[in-house]
């Protein structure tokens, strides 16, 4: 893999988010959708997603926008774990407890796998700091290629831009993207309320459809595990799920916006981050509980009777959910409601279910190819699955 750190900053509109730690929940991801693909993250997080770095502007070529075309279903990668134990839908609430060592299990095996083969994608990553930015974790670069690894068996971008920067360094970054044919403002997409604080992550519009993160810096964000690690694979996961429609759609990142529940979107994300992000299960179980927890506990964000979660399904619309103001509870119920469908069909599941939808199946269609029942049969149950948890957390 070729690496570089750069101080200059390449940015470029995305969308996607991640995020914020525990004890800041609702804020920076909350509802500001700056710009155009801004779909995926609740919201503030969506401007920027770099890239395309100028001497590519050529290839740009947009020959690749009618590949878009629907119905071929052809490089959709299956399970190749015959072996693995999953669970049936019916038996998530009769097991509860099997769930989550299940999802990490599958996450473990299939990130080892990855990693030791010799076919892993020899994809760039090009790291951004800010002139004055201090970092407080140094594993950066690591942590990216570990969610690059784990996603290694789906469409991957080519290269990934990934910006750091502080508050003090936001000027920077607005004059770095402006010099670079970007519009500056698209750096204050992680920025709020004098800290740069949140993190997004995408698909460039333009060919070659680079996949960019812009991770905010602020020093009080250094006592949260969050940050160190599960944060990166997070926005990483974003930038793989727009990939899927790389040769699909002139837009990867709209369409991949336009096709997906809001749930998922922030669920495969939280998912990935989170299991692999951190080395052992307790540590897992430590930050699953965290994060459901710590999160979205405001009104009216702190009802999670199954009613309610039934009906956060129900109002996850694509390509509108994206201006709901319950987007948050993506890095919750949707968190947990992928981390079942982990346990009941494999850790790439969700993400072999995107790439059903980019070759033409919508959500419903998509759904029920991978996990063999339909997503209205299924909901109710997840919703009580997932109220039934949420409980156990905050009263364990």
């Amino acid at each position: 893999m070729k690496k570089a750190l750069i101080i200059l900053s390449l940015y470029v509109i995305f969308t996607s988010c991640g995020g914020s730690d525990t004890t800041t929940t609702t804020v920076q991801d909350t509802t500001t959708t700056t710009v155009q693909d801004t779909t995926t993250t609740t919201v503030q997080d969506t401007t920027t997603t770099t890239v395309q770095d100028t001497t590519t502007t050529t290839v740009q070529d947009t020959t690749t926008t009618t590949v878009q075309d629907t119905t071929t279903t052809t490089s959709v990668v299956g399970n190749l774990c015959d072996s693995c134990t999953y669970l049936s839908i019916s038996e998530l609430s009769s097991k509860p407890s099997e769930v989550p060592k299940l999802a990490w299990d599958d996450s473990q095996r299939i990130l080892n796998e990855n990693t030791n083969t010799d076919n892993v994608e020899n994809l760039e990553i090009i790291i951004n700091i800010g002139p004055t930015t201090e970092l407080y974790f140094l594993d950066n670069e690591s942590y990216i290629q570990k969610g690059i690894n784990f996603w290694q068996n789906f469409n991957l971008p080519e290269k990934y831009y990934a910006f750091f920067y502080s508050y003090n360094d936001l000027d920077w970054a607005i004059n770095e993207l402006t010099s670079s044919g970007f519009e500056g403002g698209m750096a204050r997409a992680p920025c709020g309320g004098g800290v740069c604080s949140g993190a997004n992550s995408g698909i460039y519009q333009r060919p070659p459809h680079f996949g960019v993160g812009t991770f905010g810096i602020n020093s009080s964000d250094s006592i949260d595990a969050y940050r160190y690690g599960p944060l990166h694979i997070h926005e990483v996961t974003h930038s793989v799920v727009a990939a899927q429609w790389i040769g699909n759609a002139r837009n990867p990142q709209q369409n991949a916006n336009d096709a997906s529940p809001c749930w998922l979107n922030e669920g495969i994300a939280h998912a990935a981050g989170l299991s692999i992000g951190v080395d052992t299960y307790e540590k897992y179980l430590e930050i699953r509980k965290s994060q459901v927890t710590g999160r979205h506990i405001q009104p009216p964000f702190d009802d999670y009777s199954a009613s309610t979660i039934l009906n956060y399904y129900n109002e996850s619309i694509p390509g509108i959910c994206i201006k709901n103001p319950d987007y948050v509870l993506g890095y919750s119920i949707g968190y947990l409601t992928v981390e079942a469908m982990s346990a009941m069909s494999g850790s790439d599941s969700a993400m072999r279910m995107y790439s059903l939808m980019a070759n033409g199946k919508n959500f419903e269609d998509a759904f029920e190819n991978i996990y063999e029942i339909s997503w209205n049969d299924a909901k109710p149950i997840f919703s009580e699955y997932v109220s039934s948890v949420i409980e156990d957390l905050f009263n364990s």
